[in-house]
């Protein structure tokens, strides 16, 4: 069921296949995101065939505002990768698959897995993933690429409760508790990751914690549930919820630790998570420069480009987001123009036309 959900972002959006000739650092849509730290996001898609209630992203067939969608070139998302991995020149690397979209629905997926973990200084591979799109003889092949984590989306075992949530009436968290099982008699580690939405999954919160211990996830090494707090998002879907303070969450975190006696919070340190020397940020606020469109963005009104002219290099290379009337399409796809930068942080770029 859910290749047609696929099929209906297909027909309603422009998919754009992002080859070696496309920068893969500069946007949050694809390709690779430095934060300066041993962990290396990896974005290989936006694809989604769910439509969750609280999507940050605003992914899926019922997306209001996304006008384009990408998928990456395995070659060019390793290539990447692999100057970057030596730019930080450490042998601790985390890579984590992730993204706008759902990485179990990549056709690359296990290509991607396999040539991360075969580079040097990658000690880790792990991916964010609902898990439903995979199917066993995927996660065997996974497993044997090398994937060593799942974090687990998943909000609520109710069945009902689970399909209006993920906003998909085919989604079948039996079958998720199914693959989480395999997973796991495979090698691959699974730690639990739902967002809690007050009001409406409180118990399953609960739940979840329970038959995570039970099943095994975190291993040890890991809470087997690490829960993380709903925060609206600007360009997201928002769920018409009292959305709970910092300190509201995680005396709540404190209060399940206590009362299920189980561990559901971890540092930095003890996740191996630290600082790490990071990509150098090219290009300033307000500064001008010269971009070359190239296709539509993955929200209307923006537009993908490359900033010229191209080095062939992480180092030097960036592609930006660029705001503009999406009225201008067929003008400025193909041609050379002036932005001026007005995010980049974390090296993520996007600028005004001017």
């Amino acid at each position: 069921m859910w290749r047609s959900s696929i099929g209906k972002i297909e027909r309603s959006r422009r998919v754009i296949r992002i080859g070696g000739d496309v920068p893969q650092v500069g946007t949050l849509a694809f390709g690779i995101v430095d934060r300066g730290t041993n962990v290396i996001e990896v974005r290989p898609t936006t694809l989604c065939p769910l439509s969750c209630i609280y999507c940050s992203v605003n992914a899926g067939p019922d997306s209001t505002n996304r006008w384009a969608e990408f998928v990456v070139d395995p070659n060019a998302l390793l290539g990447a990768l692999e100057e970057v991995v030596r730019f930080k020149g450490i042998n601790d690397i985390e890579v984590h698959i992730d993204g706008m979209g759902e990485p179990g629905v990549y056709p690359h997926l296990i290509n991607l897995v396999r040539g991360a973990k075969s580079i040097g200084g990658v000690s880790k591979v792990s991916m964010q993933t609902r898990l439903y799109m995979l199917s066993e003889d995927d996660l065997k092949e996974l497993a044997s690429a090398g994937l060593d984590r799942i974090n687990l989306s998943i909000d609520s075992l109710n069945p009902e409760l689970a399909k209006r949530i993920s906003g998909a009436s085919w989604y079948d968290i039996e079958r998720v508790k199914e693959l989480v099982v395999r997973a796991l008699e495979l090698g691959i580690n699974v730690i639990a990751s739902p967002v809690w939405l007050p009001g409406i999954n409180d118990s399953d919160m609960v739940e979840i914690i329970k038959w995570a211990k039970d099943t095994g996830l975190g291993r040890g090494e890991l809470p087997p549930v690490l829960i993380q707090k709903y925060i609206p998002h600007k360009r997201g879907r928002r769920v018409r919820i009292r959305v709970m303070t910092w300190e509201e969450f995680w005396n709540r975190i404190k209060n399940l630790e206590e009362e299920l006696g189980t561990r559901l919070s971890m540092t930095n340190e003890e996740l191996n998570i630290h600082r790490a020397p990071q990509l150098p940020k090219l290009f300033g606020i307000n500064e001008d420069v010269k971009v070359r469109i190239i296709s539509r963005g993955l929200i209307r009104g923006e537009f993908l480009g490359i900033i010229q002219p191209l080095k062939g290099s992480v180092m030097h290379d960036r592609v930006i987001s660029v705001i503009a009337d999406p009225r201008l399409e067929n003008v400025l796809i193909g041609n050379q123009v002036k932005v001026r930068v007005i995010e980049n942080s974390d090296n993520i770029y996007i600028g005004r036309l001017i």
